[in-house]
């Protein structure tokens, strides 16, 4: 026995898990554009309503003008500190409900009721903002230096234009969670499941019984590697199916924070070769213990019109998995725990020097050096992984996570 009398737990890894100002992971997520809400949620018109966001240990208010343009401002108004969620959305941008003062989607103030007109040049007071992009129904946030913002990067699943088989979809698919339902945690550990591949096998197999349905927790043991990419990390999964199919899977996490998950739902019955993911998702620091997650979902439709009986490949919530739930009976969640349980239960953050990693682990090393090697370019001055700036290359950008199911377990594995 080793006894837990004078059990020492020594302090998180903050240089991957902390992400506010200042924090070198923090820094490292400002270089990137990040997610802030769906495009849906910012209405127009009359309607239109400001709307409080939490994200990277920040607080902000994002709003859409009578034009059609997107603001991200400082929450506290800059003349007594109101926050400007209760703000009014007019011509020229939001009015603080306090004293009316106005400011613009660049946060510029044009107006101040209760001063002399002269007052507003002289003074010239401008709320801090952040530059947006609306792109796939999603409304992006650049948090970083602004000599260094970057250009939005187009990935394959993403980069559709000119087509009339894929509409692009900003969505929640998991709420206010991020994959799995996960919501209560460091983002680390939550991203880091993207290439844990063994806990498709043990928790949603063989402890909770299959949650998935699918060929992805068929019966059998997987073979199971790991391996890096020009964008990050992926796991490679090759099972031999009940009915003589090979099912070969490929899941991959994108630096910084972008989740690639080919269909949890593949059957497994017709051969095909490299599905892939149909969602690009972004695990979204809200602050150093809570997460989210949106995404753009390529979904297939018929000349331009979404197909109606499709549904997202990470789409978790189904029958036999009731891990959405997150007021499930405390015993239910004792006997059959999903990622919520498993993940959140780590600890606000996981505490790394206590972890005893294996080689089922190594996709999990492999990408915490790559968050290492990526912080120390930065410290040299260098851009991280990922960042575009030319335009000529910034199209249809090569991602590497699919489904290829083989008929009769024929072939080899997968090219890379």
């Amino acid at each position: 026995m080793k006894s837990r009398y004078g059990f020492h737990v020594p302090a998180a890894d903050n240089s991957l898990a902390l992400v506010g100002p200042g924090e070198p992971m923090g820094e490292l997520m400002r270089r990137y554009w990040q997610p802030l809400c769906l495009s849906d949620e910012l209405a127009d018109g009359d309607a239109s309503l400001p709307r409080r966001q939490r994200i990277l240990c920040e607080d902000l208010v994002v709003f859409r003008d009578p034009s059609g343009q997107v603001g991200c401002l400082e929450l506290h108004c800059a003349h007594r500190g109101t926050s400007l969620e209760y703000g009014q959305i007019e011509a020229g941008g939001i009015r603080c409900c306090y004293h009316g003062w106005l400011f613009g989607t660049d946060g510029q103030c044009t107006d101040m009721p209760c001063e002399e007109p002269a007052s507003v040049a002289k003074m010239d007071v401008w709320q801090p903002a952040y530059p947006v992009h609306e792109f796939g129904g999603l409304v992006f946030v650049y948090m970083g230096p602004p000599e260094l913002q970057p250009l939005f990067p187009m990935y394959d699943i993403i980069d559709v234009a000119g087509r009339d088989d894929v509409v692009l979809r900003g969505m929640r698919i998991w709420d206010d969670h991020s994959v799995g339902f996960v919501r209560d945690c460091n983002w680390l550990q939550a991203f880091e499941n993207i290439v844990d591949a063994y806990h498709l096998v043990q928790l949603h197999a063989a402890t909770s019984g299959d949650q998935f349905g699918s060929s992805v927790t068929a019966p059998g043991a997987p073979e199971i590697d790991f391996e890096e990419t020009p964008l990050g990390v992926r796991y490679h999964m090759v099972r031999e199916l009940p009915n003589g199919n090979r099912l070969e899977r490929f899941g991959e996490a994108c630096l910084p924070n972008i989740m690639l998950i080919p269909s949890i739902h593949e059957p497994g019955t017709e051969a095909k070769s490299e599905e892939r993911a149909t969602e690009m998702s972004f695990c979204v620091p809200v602050d150093n213990e809570t997460i989210c997650a949106l995404s753009i979902v390529a979904w297939p439709a018929k000349d331009g019109v979404p197909l109606e009986d499709w549904k997202p490949g990470t789409d978790t919530v189904t029958d036999i998995r009731p891990g959405n739930l997150r007021g499930r009976p405390y015993e239910e969640k004792q006997r059959r725990p999903d990622d919520m349980e498993a993940q959140e239960s780590q600890r606000r953050i996981a505490v790394h020097g206590l972890e005893h990693l294996g080689r089922s682990d190594v996709g999990v090393a492999m990408l915490r050096q790559q968050f290492r090697d990526a912080l120390s370019a930065m410290e040299r001055g260098e851009d991280p992984p990922n960042i575009q700036r030319d335009p000529a290359t910034n199209k249809s950008i090569p991602t590497h996570a699919w489904n290829t199911v083989r008929a009769g377990g024929a072939g080899t594995k997968a090219a890379e």
